[in-house]
């Protein structure tokens, strides 16, 4: 009988249960553990069938998973990890959601074990909202999701996040932490610059002062 991989997602608002729904169309032998600071938010992700049970402990519900997705804000994730580095099973592996990753990986760095490993994640997607009933299954489906190792990450572990997000239905796209943040900062910060740029031109027009 094949051991089941236990995966805890830590967050199941929209993002987090999303995952635990799309993992949940697979067959893979996973068993599947949610935590929320927000006991209504854990609560509603069992009974979307997202998750096989929760629990209200951070260090309950991760200690003996072989993968933990951090599916929080950027803001809790220096909390959490330093909550967890003293409690991971060897050999785990670490993901997160955050839409920024030099410093979650830096955090990553500084705080676990050599024996675990931490690869930088984040879908490219739009939800519907931030709750868990705003979660979709589809949510990753051939959607983007940026894979974002350090430099001293195991190759396998790698591997296991990017066969995460082809579980997912996700595209995998590969990034240095700080280029993928570049990246985004640009996308981000684009339709201001062209919003500028045209306010500029429109300035130029000899008709300015009427339009």
């Amino acid at each position: 009988m094949t051991e089941k991989v236990q995966i805890t997602i830590v967050g199941t608002g929209s993002i987090g249960t999303s995952i635990g729904l799309a993992l949940r169309q697979s067959e893979e032998p996973l068993s599947i553990v949610g935590h929320d600071k927000d006991p209504r938010h854990a609560g509603t992700a069992k009974k979307l069938n997202a998750v096989d049970k929760t629990d209200w402990n951070l260090i309950g519900a991760c200690e003996k998973a072989d993968i933990i997705i951090l599916a929080v804000p950027m803001t809790a994730i220096e909390e959490t990890l330093r909550a967890l580095a003293p409690n991971l099973k060897q050999g785990c592996v670490i993901t997160d959601t955050a839409s920024l990753k030099g410093q979650v990986v830096g955090w990553a760095d500084e705080l676990l074990p050599e024996s675990v490993s931490f690869v930088g994640g984040n879908p490219v997607v739009v939800s519907n909202g931030s709750g868990p009933d705003a979660a979709d299954a589809d949510l990753f489906r051939d959607n983007l999701y940026c894979v974002t190792p350090g430099s001293n990450v195991h190759p396998d572990a790698v591997s296991l996040v990017t066969s995460l997000v082809a579980l997912l239905g996700g595209q995998p796209y590969y990034l240095d932490p700080a280029e993928h943040d570049g990246l985004m900062a640009g996308v981000e910060d684009l339709p201001r610059v062209l919003a500028l740029a045209l306010a500029q031109s429109t300035m130029q027009e000899s008709a300015w002062r009427e339009m």
